[in-house]
């Protein structure tokens, strides 16, 4: 559990994820399920790799960043990451409402929310969040969403504060759970990634609880800890 401690303090909340954290439907009295959305609630690496690759790239993932990991198919140069991060960006606007559902989600999800109350916590851009409720609402996952930015661990917080039931987390990003045990430690960190295209690139997290393959594995463990 050292982890946490040897990266600098995350910012503080910023005002428009504040505002939106302030918006969620939260009831203090309910179990709460805090899920991230690419990897976990659907594809997104698979998905960018042929999104770059029709438009003259080539993404070669040898592990779980992708500093270095986007080269021109003509000459297989490298691509800086500046350009790489636009490449995401342009990713965002015109495929977002495209993304495909990992296998399971949308139902493991609906009967969780029977028993807890369900809220997307993502990274998406900014300018792609209402694109990505959309998109989600047309998968049958059309939960209330945070888009966060940075670390989720102190939005996690906050939100935890203001629920009496177990916190649940799950995400795909190493770096998230380890924010969660910095700064929601009372929170229940589940490790999933849903895509077989990234699974084996993304290392064990020592800060979290459990560690599932797929939504058939992550259902029951989720419904445990919400009690």
């Amino acid at each position: 559990m050292s982890a946490p401690l040897q990266t600098p303090p995350e910012p503080e909340i910023e005002a428009a994820v504040l505002a939106q954290l302030e918006a969620l439907p939260l009831d203090p009295g309910r179990p709460l399920l805090a899920v991230d959305a690419d990897e976990v609630l659907v594809h997104l690496a698979e998905h960018l790799a042929r999104f770059v690759y029709g438009l003259g790239y080539e993404m070669r993932l040898t592990r779980y960043r992708l500093d270095g990991a986007v080269r021109r198919r003509d000459t297989g140069e490298v691509v800086a990451f500046a350009d790489t991060l636009a490449l995401i960006d342009r990713f965002f606007h015109e495929e977002a409402h495209a993304q495909q559902a990992i296998e399971g989600a949308a139902e493991a999800l609906a009967r969780l929310s029977v028993k807890a109350q369900v809220m997307v916590l993502t990274n998406v851009p900014r300018h792609a969040r209402e694109t990505r409720i959309a998109n989600l609402a047309g998968l049958g996952m059309g939960y209330p969403l945070v888009e966060n930015s940075g670390g989720k661990g102190r939005a996690l917080a906050w939100m935890a504060a203001r629920v009496a039931g177990p916190v649940v987390f799950i995400d795909d990003s190493p770096n998230q759970i380890v924010s969660a045990a910095r700064y929601a430690p009372e929170v229940v960190r589940v490790h999933f990634v849903g895509a077989p295209y990234v699974t084996a690139l993304i290392p064990e997290v020592g800060e979290a609880h459990h560690r599932v393959a797929s939504w058939a594995e992550a259902e029951p463990v989720l419904a445990a800890a919400l009690g």
